[in-house]
C-alpha cells in the first residue's frame, strides 16, 4: 500500500532516481565505448584541464590521508594529480584502454605509488581494498545511484568527494529541441543530497565551473556533428539524423556547439567517519 508523504524521509529517492534514470539514460556505455575515447586522453586534452583539477582539489582535505580510491578514473584526472601528496593511489575504471592511458601517464609523470583496477560500479568491490578516501569525479551516471553510494561509503575510511552533474543535459539544448529530444534528461546531483541526507550523512555542496572544450571531439563536418550528438543521447532514427543534418547547414557558417564549453558540476563531500547514525528513513 502506498504510504502517504508527509516529511522528506517518506520519499525513497533510491527509487525515485531508479525511475529517473530508466527514463533518461540512454543504452549505457560499455567498456568499449570508453576504450575508443581514451585515444584522445592519450595527448593529455582529456586528462589535463587545470582550471578542473585545481577546483576539485582545493575542495578535498587531505590531512592525514594515505590512501585513495578513484572510481571512474578515465585517463587519470584526479588519481595522477592526487598521486604526490598520499601513499597510494588505486584507479578504477572498467575501460582497458582507459586504464592504459593512466600508466602512460604515470610513466611520463614519474608516478609509481599507483595500482589500476578493472571493474566497473555494477561488479563486486568485496576485493577491492578499503582506503581512506573514495573520489568519483563525473563517473556517477549510473542506473542505480543508491547502491553506487553505498559502495563508495563501504569503501571510504574517511570521507567522500564527488561531482555530479548539475543541468540535465550535456548537449546543447538548442540541438536537441530540434530533433524533439528536449525531454526529461539526466538525474542530476540532488538524488544524492538527498539520499545521503536520509542515510545520516552531512554533505557539503560546492559549484566547480570549467571549460571541457579542449576534451572535447572536434567536429569538422556533418558526419562529426552526428557522431558526437550519438554519443551523448544514444542511437538516432533516421528522421532525428534528417533534422541534425538541416540544423548543421543551417548553421554552416559557424560549426554548431554540440557541448556547452563551460559546464558547472556540484561538488559534494561527506565525512564517513562522522554519520550521524543509522538510516534514519521511516520503515
Amino acid at each position: 500500500m502506498k504510504r502517504d508523504l508527509t516529511t522528506i524521509f517518506d520519499i525513497d529517492f533510491g527509487e525515485l532516481y531508479r525511475s529517473h534514470a530508466n527514463e533518461s539514460i540512454r543504452q549505457p556505455k560499455l567498456p568499449e565505448d570508453w576504450d575508443q575515447k581514451a585515444n584522445r586522453m592519450r595527448t593529455g586534452g582529456g586528462c589535463v584541464n587545470a582550471d578542473y583539477i585545481s577546483a576539485f582539489l582545493a575542495r578535498m582535505d587531505l590531512e592525514g590521508v594515505e590512501t585513495a580510491l578513484d572510481i571512474g578514473c578515465g585517463g587519470g584526472t584526479i588519481a595522477l594529480a592526487i598521486a604526490p601528496m598520499i601513499k597510494k593511489v588505486y584507479a578504477l575504471d572498467y575501460s582497458p584502454k582507459m586504464l592504459e592511458v593512466v600508466d602512460e601517464r604515470a610513466s611520463e609523470l614519474g608516478i609509481t605509488n599507483y595500482e589500476t583496477i578493472l571493474k566497473s560500479w555494477d561488479e563486486d568491490w568485496s576485493e577491492i581494498p578499503e582506503c581512506d578516501i573514495c573520489i568519483s569525479s563525473r563517473s556517477s551516471m549510473v542506473a542505480d545511484l543508491e547502491d553506487a553510494l553505498a559502495k563508495l561509503n563501504a569503501k571510504a575510511k574517511k570521507a567522500v568527494y564527488m561531482t555530479m552533474t548539475v543541468e540535465k543535459d550535456f548537449v546543447n539544448r538548442d540541438i536537441l529541441r530540434a530533433i524533439g529530444r528536449d525531454s526529461v534528461g539526466f538525474p542530476t546531483y540532488i538524488y544524492a543530497v538527498n539520499l545521503l541526507y536520509q542515510q545520516g550523512y552531512q554533505v557539503s555542496v560546492d559549484f566547480i565551473e570549467a571549460n571541457h572544450q579542449v576534451s572535447r571531439q572536434t567536429i569538422e563536418n556533418v558526419e562529426d556533428f552526428i557522431q558526437a550528438v550519438t554519443w551523448s543521447i544514444g542511437d538516432l532514427t533516421a528522421d532525428e539524423v534528417e533534422k541534425l543534418t538541416q540544423y548543421y547547414d543551417d548553421f554552416g557558417h559557424t560549426l554548431p556547439t554540440v557541448y556547452h564549453a563551460n559546464r558547472p558540476w556540484a561538488f559534494l563531500k561527506w565525512r564517513t567517519d562522522r554519520k550521524r547514525g543509522s538510516d534514519v528513513r521511516k520503515p
